[in-house]
C-alpha cells in the first residue's frame, strides 16, 4: 500500500471506532480469549500425555514383576521336588532305564501326583538327554523327541543350569489332566530344571501347567477400562497370551486366531494380508529394552498408547496399551469444556454486541412508532411533569379541547382552555409520585345529554428509577358500554327470576321421584309380603306331604308343584336383590368357610337338572387352594349357582365344568379364579355388551325356549362388584360359554372353623309334655298355619297357635311360652306393635320372639330388630332355619341322625365301582347316596317308558333317554351299564336298534335297581 493511501485507511478506521467503539472491543476480547483457550488445551494435553505415560508405566512393572515372581514361585517348587531324596533317585532311575520300566514309571507317577495336584501341576514329563520324552502323565508322547521351539529353549536354559519356564504353546497331540484328556491344541507351559547324576547332567525333569489358570490371568488382571489390556508376545511378534477383543468389526476373530497361532502383534490390512509389525512391538523386538509410543495402529487397526519390556528370562515381551479416544477421554472432554466455554463466550460477545448495534437502531424505529401509536389513538390522552405542565398531547385530546398541539404544549393542566362541561376531567389534585387510579366520572354535556367518562392516571419512571418523572392521563368515553351494562342488569334480573322459578319446579319434581321411590319400596314389601305368604304354604305342604306315603304320580306332581313354587320364589328373590342393591342395603360378610362346601352346595342343587338332560359334570379344584378361605360364602355360592344353573339351562348336549384354580398369592389373601364353562348355545357377539344388565336374555323373542326373569346375570354382576371381584365372559354362538369370576378371598384359620356337619336326615321326636318346647305360633293365615304346625309338631314341639296380634298378647299374658314365632303382617295390631306390647308385659321381657315375614325388602330385617325381636326367618319357611331357630332359642334339642360312613364296600364288591363315582362327586359320600336314592326312586318305571316310545314311533325320544342314563351310569360308578346303554345310543342313532337290544338295556337297568335297593335296605337294617 502507498504511503498516499494509509492516512485514508487509518482516518475511516479512526471514523468506523469512533461511530462503533462497541464492535472494536468485541473484537479485541475474542482474539484475547482464543490466544488463552489454545494455551490452556496445550498445557492440559501434555498434562494429560505424562499421566498416561506414568499409568502405562506402572501397569507395566505390575504385570512384569508379577509374571517374574509367578516365574521364580513355581521353579523354586521344581527344584524342590528334584532335590528331594527320593524324587532324586526316581527321576534317575527313570533316566537310566530310559523310561523302560514300567514299575519304576508308576512309582514316579504315586510320589509325585499327591504333591502335584493340589500346587496346581497338571503333569509331568522326564526328558533324556537326546531330548526324548522317557516318561510322563501323558502316554501318547512317550518315546516323541522334542520338538518345539519354547520346549527347546526351556531344555538350552536348563542344560546351563537355569532353571527355566516356557512361554505358553499349544499341545501337539490330547493331553491327560486331573480332569481327563484335553483336546489338540489345549494350551500348556512347561517348567524345565536339568537332572545330575555325581554333577554330571542325566537329563530333564520338567513340570507342565496350564496356562488359563495361573498366567493368563496375570495378563487379565491388568485390563482396564473398556479398551485397556496387556499381552506378551514371542520373538516373532505373535500373541502368546488371550486377547481382550474376541470378535472385531472386520470379521477376524481374535480367539480362533490366537488358538491357531496367527494372531500377531500386526497391523492389519484391508485386503486380509499379513502387515507389518506394530510400531511398539518393531521397537520392542529390535532394543529389547523399555519402550513407549503413542497413536499408533496396534493389531485391530485401532490407534493406542502403549508401553512394553523385554523379559530375558521367558524369551517374551509384554506390552500394556490403550485406545487412544480412552485414553485421553479425560483430555477431550476436557478440551471441549473450555472450547464449549470459550466458544460461548465469544457467542455471547458477538450476540450482545450485535444485541447492541441493532437495539440502537430499533430505539429510533420505536421511538418514531410511539409518536405515530400516539396520532393515532383516538382517546385522549396526555403527560403532565412534576409541575402540572403538558409535555406529551395527541391529536384526540386537542379535538376534544377543539385546541391545536402548540397551544396546549407547555401550559399547566389546571390553565388549559376547557369548555366548563369538561373542566372536572381534568380536576386532579393528586401528586406526579402518587400510585395508579382508575375512576368513573358522570357529565352533563352543554346539550343536556349525559355522558360517563373512565379516567386513568399513572406515574411515569425512568429506567431503573424509583422517582416518578411525569404524570399520564387517559380519558375514555365509555358511555355506550354504561347504558349496555343498565341494559344487561335489567336482563341478568330477569333471568334470576326464571331461574328462581325453574328451581322451584325442580325441588317439586324431586319431591314427586323421592315419593315415587317411597311408593316402589310399599309396592314391592307389599307385593313380597302377598307372593311369599301363598308360596310359603305352596312349597312348605308340598315338602311336608312328599314326606308321607303317596302314589308315584301324587308324589310327581307334589315335586312339581314345590319346583315351581322355588322358581317362582327365586324371580322373587332376585326382583328383591336388586332393590337391596338399589338402596345400597345389602351387605357382605367376612367369615371362616371351606371352599368345598360352597362347591358341594352348587353340585348338589345342578345335578338333578344335568343328569335329567344326559349332561356330565365336571368338577376340578385346584389342590394349592387353602382348605379355609375368608369371605361371604353366601354370596360367592350365590354366584356360582345362577351361573352353573344357566349352563345347565343352555346346554343340550356335552358337559358343564367347574373350575377353581389360584392366579397369585400372598400371605393374607388368595386370588381365585372359578370358571364355569359348557358347551350350549352360546352367545351372539352383540349380545354379549348387554348380557349384565338387568332384564337382558340371550333369546328375548315371544318364542324363546328359556324361561327366566333377565335378573340372574346381573344379580351376579353386581355381587361380584360389591366383594371387590370382577366378572366376564367369553363365548362362541354354537359352541358354548366361559364365566369367570375373579376375586381375592382371606386365608381362614382351619383351627377356627367349627368342623362341619355330614349331610343329615330329619329325625321327628316324640313331644313330651313336660319337657316339649312350647311355641306360641302368631299366623293369620290358615295354611300357613297348618306348614308351621306340621314341621313345629316334626320337630317335637308343643304348639298353640293364634290369629291376630292382639290374640297373641292376651295368650303370653295368660300362658307360658318358651317361644314366639310372630308374623308380622296382620289385621289390626301388626307383628311390630304386638312385639311391643308384649314386651311391655312383665313376663313378656325374657321370652324370645323370633319373626316371620315374607318381607325381605332392605330394612325389614332391622326393624324387626329394632322393635324387640330376637331373631328373624323368611318365608318361605326353610325348615332347617326353623330347626336352628328352635335349638338356639329354647334349646329343643332337635336331632339329626348321622349319614353313613362313606362305606360303600358293598356296591364295589357287587361291581359297581363307587371309587369312580365318588372321584367325580368330590368325595362327597352322603351326595352319592342321595344320587343312589333317586336313582332307584325316579328310574325304576325307565324300561317301560322306554319300550312305550319305541312303539309309538318316537326313536328320538327313546335315544334322549338313554343317553341320559349313560350320563348317569357313568356318574354312578355302573360301567356295565353304562357301556350298554351307549351302544345301544350309537345303534338307534344309525337306526339298528330293536326291541330285544330295549329289552336287554332294560334288564340291566331292573338288576342295578335292584342290588342299589338291597344295598340300601341292609344298611337301613343294619
Amino acid at each position: 500500500m502507498s504511503a498516499a493511501g494509509q492516512p485514508a485507511l487509518i482516518q475511516t478506521f479512526s471514523s468506523l471506532l469512533r461511530q462503533h467503539p462497541v464492535v472494536f472491543l468485541a473484537a479485541a476480547g475474542i482474539f484475547l480469549l482464543v490466544a488463552i483457550t489454545h494455551l490452556a488445551i496445550n498445557i492440559i494435553h501434555s498434562s494429560h500425555e505424562r499421566i498416561i505415560s506414568a499409568h502405562l508405566q506402572t501397569t507395566l512393572n505390575a504385570v512384569t514383576d508379577q509374571v517374574e515372581s509367578w516365574r521364580q514361585r513355581n521353579l523354586g517348587t521344581l527344584q524342590v521336588l528334584r532335590d528331594t531324596e527320593e524324587g532324586h533317585q526316581l527321576l534317575l532311575q527313570v533316566l537310566r532305564e530310559n523310561g523302560a520300566n514300567p514299575d519304576t514309571h508308576r512309582q514316579l507317577e504315586q510320589w509325585l501326583y499327591p504333591v502335584l495336584i493340589p500346587i496346581g501341576f497338571d503333569g509331568f514329563a522326564v526328558v533324556s538327554l537326546n531330548r526324548r520324552l522317557v516318561a510322563g502323565s501323558t502316554a501318547s508322547y512317550l518315546g516323541d523327541p522334542v520338538v518345539q521351539q519354547e520346549s527347546l529353549e526351556v531344555l538350552d536354559r536348563a542344560l546351563q543350569r537355569q532353571p527355566a519356564m516356557s512361554r505358553p504353546m499349544p499341545a501337539l497331540k490330547p493331553l491327560r489332566t486331573p480332569g481327563g484328556m484335553a483336546p489338540t491344541d489345549t494350551m500348556m507351559q512347561a517348567l524345565c530344571i536339568l537332572v545330575e547324576d555325581l554333577q554330571q547332567a542325566a537329563g530333564y525333569f520338567c513340570l507342565r501347567f496350564d496356562p488359563q489358570k495361573s498366567f493368563f490371568p496375570i495378563f487379565a488382571a491388568a485390563r482396564s477400562g473398556n479398551t485397556g489390556e496387556a499381552y506378551a508376545i514371542d520373538p516373532a511378534g505373535h500373541l502368546v497370551t488371550p486377547s481382550r477383543f474376541v470378535r472385531l468389526d472386520t470379521g477376524l476373530d481374535l480367539e480362533e486366531a490366537f488358538r491357531r497361532r496367527e494372531l500377531a502383534a500386526r497391523v492389519p490390512q484391508p485386503d486380509g494380508s499379513k502387515g507389518p509389525l506394530t510400531r511398539i512391538a518393531r521397537r520392542l523386538l529390535d532394543e529389547r529394552d523399555l519402550v513407549q509410543e503413542s497413536g499408533y495402529p496396534e493389531y485391530r487397526g485401532t490407534l493406542v498408547v502403549g508401553a512394553a519390556r523385554w523379559i530375558d528370562s521367558m524369551n517374551m515381551g509384554v506390552i500394556v496399551e490403550q485406545d487412544l479416544a480412552e485414553a485421553f477421554a479425560p483430555y477431550a472432554l476436557s478440551r471441549n469444556v473450555i472450547m464449549g466455554l470459550a466458544g460461548s463466550a465469544i457467542l455471547l460477545i458477538g450476540v450482545l454486541t450485535a444485541s447492541f448495534v441493532i437495539n440502537r437502531r430499533q430505539l429510533a424505529v420505536r421511538e418514531g412508532r410511539f409518536r405515530g401509536l400516539l396520532r393515532n389513538i383516538p382517546t385522549p390522552v396526555y403527560l403532565a411533569d412534576l409541575n402540572g405542565t403538558l409535555s406529551v398531547v395527541n391529536p384526540a385530546l386537542c379535538t376534544l379541547l377543539m385546541a391545536d398541539a402548540s397551544d396546549l404544549l407547555g401550559r399547566p393542566v389546571k390553565g388549559l382552555p376547557t369548555p366548563k362541561a369538561l373542566q372536572p376531567l381534568f380536576a386532579d389534585n393528586a401528586q406526579p409520585q402518587a400510585g395508579p387510579s382508575d375512576d368513573v366520572l358522570d357529565i352533563t354535556l352543554s346539550d343536556g345529554s349525559p355522558c360517563v367518562y373512565r379516567i386513568i392516571r399513572f406515574p411515569v419512571f425512568a429506567d431503573h428509577s424509583l422517582t416518578p418523572m411525569a404524570r399520564a392521563t387517559i380519558l375514555i368515553d365509555i358511555t355506550e358500554r354504561a347504558l349496555a351494562s343498565q341494559r344487561l342488569s335489567a336482563i341478568n334480573q330477569h333471568l334470576e327470576q326464571l331461574v328462581a322459578a325453574r328451581t322451584a319446579e325442580l325441588t317439586q319434581a324431586k319431591e314427586a321421584a323421592v315419593e315415587a321411590s317411597r311408593i316402589k319400596a310399599a309396592f314391592l314389601a307389599n307385593m313380597s309380603h302377598e307372593i311369599r305368604t301363598p308360596l310359603n304354604a305352596i312349597i312348605g305342604l308340598a315338602g311336608v306331604a312328599l314326606t308321607s306315603e303317596v302314589q308315584d304320580p301324587v308324589r310327581n306332581y307334589l315335586g312339581k308343584i314345590q319346583a315351581s313354587g322355588e322358581h317362582l320364589l327365586q324371580v322373587i328373590n332376585d326382583i328383591l336383590d336388586i332393590s337391596r342393591m338399589e338402596a345400597g342395603k345389602l351387605k357382605i360378610d367376612c367369615i371362616d368357610f371351606p371352599l368345598g362346601q360352597v362347591i358341594d352346595r352348587v353340585v348338589d342343587l345342578i345335578w338333578t337338572r344335568a343328569d335329567a338332560k344326559g349332561l356330565e359334570l365336571r368338577v376340578d379344584i385346584d389342590d394349592r387352594i387353602p382348605p379355609v378361605l375368608q369371605g361371604d360364602p353366601l354370596r360367592l355360592g350365590q354366584i356360582l349357582i345362577n351361573l352353573a344353573a344357566n349352563a345347565v339351562k343352555f346346554t343340550d348336549q356335552g358337559h358343564v365344568g367347574i373350575k377353581v384354580f389360584p392366579l397369585q398369592a400372598d400371605e393374607r389373601e388368595v386370588e381365585l379364579m372359578f370358571e364355569v364353562s359348557d358347551t350350549g348355545i352360546g352367545i351372539e357377539a352383540d349380545a354379549v355388551a348387554t348380557l349384565f344388565q338387568p332384564f337382558q336374555q340371550v333369546d328375548d323373542s315371544s318364542a324363546r325356549r328359556f324361561e327366566g326373569s333377565g335378573l340372574g346375570l346381573a344379580i351376579c354382576k353386581n355381587l361380584a362388584d360389591l366383594m371387590q371381584a370382577s366378572l366376564d365372559v367369553s363365548s362362541v354362538a354354537g359352541l358354548g360359554s366361559c364365566f369367570r369370576l375373579r376375586i381375592w378371598l382371606g386365608r381362614g384359620d382351619p383351627a377356627a372353623l367349627a368342623v362341619q356337619e355330614s349331610p343329615r336326615r330329619w329325625i321327628p321326636l316324640a313331644a313330651d309334655a313336660a319337657n316339649a318346647c312350647h311355641v306360641l305360633l302368631v299366623e293369620d293365615n290358615a295354611i300357613n298355619q297348618e306348614l308351621a304346625e306340621a314341621l313345629l309338631v316334626r320337630f317335637g314341639a308343643r304348639v298353640t297357635t293364634v290369629s291376630t296380634g292382639q290374640a297373641a298378647v292376651d295368650a303370653v299374658a295368660g300362658q307360658s311360652f318358651d317361644l314366639v314365632l310372630m308374623d308380622i303382617q296382620m289385621p289390626g295390631m301388626d307383628g311390630f306393635e304386638a312385639t311391643r306390647a308384649i314386651r311391655r308385659l312383665p313376663v313378656g321381657r325374657m321370652i324370645p320372639i323370633v319373626a316371620m315375614t315374607a318381607n325381605a325388602l332392605p330394612g325389614d330385617r332391622e326393624r324387626c330388630l329394632d322393635a324387640g325381636m330376637d331373631d328373624y326367618i323368611a318365608k318361605p319357611i326353610e325348615p332347617e332355619k326353623l330347626r336352628e331357630a328352635l335349638n338356639h332359642w329354647c334349646n329343643l334339642g332337635v336331632a339329626a341322625a348321622e349319614a353313613a360312613d362313606n362305606d360303600f364296600s358293598g356296591l364295589q364288591e357287587a361291581g359297581i365301582d363307587t371309587r369312580r363315582a365318588l372321584g367325580l362327586l368330590l368325595q362327597d359320600g352322603a351326595l352319592y347316596r342321595r344320587l343312589l336314592i333317586r336313582f332307584v326312586e325316579e328310574r325304576a318305571e325307565l324300561p317301560r317308558e322306554l319300550m312305550a316310545a319305541w312303539l309309538s314311533g318316537d326313536h328320538v325320544s327313546a335315544r334322549n333317554q338313554v343317553h341320559a342314563l349313560k350320563s348317569l351310569a357313568g356318574s354312578l360308578g355302573m360301567g356295565e351299564l353304562e357301556q350298554a346303554a351307549a351302544q345301544l345310543e350309537q345303534q338307534l342313532a344309525d337306526g339298528s336298534g330293536n326291541e330285544t337290544d330295549l329289552e336287554n338295556l332294560g334288564l340291566l337297568l331292573r338288576e342295578a335297581i335292584t342290588l342299589v335297593r338291597a344295598w340300601l335296605y341292609q344298611e337301613r337294617v343294619g
